[in-house]
């Protein structure tokens, strides 16, 4: 393209939105092609979305365990902010040469609604859900019932797998200093 306009190319859409454009650099560029991914300019768009101390915020409670669906809906929406996440994705090393990676927008789309249709109560204290609740989450979210107890035990999961994660790194920080 270069060679035929006898221009230089300035920016790359990334999107078909107007919000959805980037500097371009050539090694990025071939990178993304080449499956490598692009993690500076993945860093870049997060440094660019995200505020630190948020995110520091979600870290310890990640941690510790007290994470909850407004952490969850926080987290989503500063994803939401960085783009399509099929980019986001496909801005990984490896990522763009997995076949079947589709992210479905629906789908994330009925998550968020879910969580929106707890009230606030609900979403500080997810273990309060019972099946009445849950009944109403799902009328509220245009989902069903299953589809709430599918993402409240996701969420769950999630929770314990973070808790394991952060006791798993105090023993290891523990084991240093004995070996010292």
């Amino acid at each position: 393209m270069r060679e035929v306009t006898q221009r230089p190319i300035k920016f790359v859409g990334t999107g078909e939105k107007l919000d959805q454009f980037e500097p371009f650099v050539p090694e990025r560029l071939a990178g993304r092609i080449l499956g490598m991914g692009d993690v500076v300019g993945l860093v870049e768009k997060a440094a660019e979305t995200i505020e630190i101390e948020e995110a520091e915020r979600l870290e310890r409670k990640l941690r510790s365990a007290s994470f909850d669906f407004n952490d969850f809906l926080a987290q989503f929406k500063m994803l939401r902010k960085m783009g399509p996440l099929e980019n986001v994705l496909g801005m990984l090393p490896g990522m763009s040469n997995v076949q079947g990676l589709s992210i479905d927008e629906k789908r994330l789309k009925r998550t968020e609604a879910i969580v929106l249709s707890m009230t606030s109560e609900e979403r500080t204290r997810p273990q309060i859900l019972n099946a009445r609740r849950r009944q109403r989450i799902a009328r509220g979210s245009g989902s069903t019932v299953t589809e709430v107890n599918d993402l409240v035990r996701r969420f769950d999961q999630m929770r314990k797998m973070m808790k394991n994660a952060g006791k798993m790194k105090k023993m290891m920080a523990q084991m240093a200093r004995m070996k010292k």
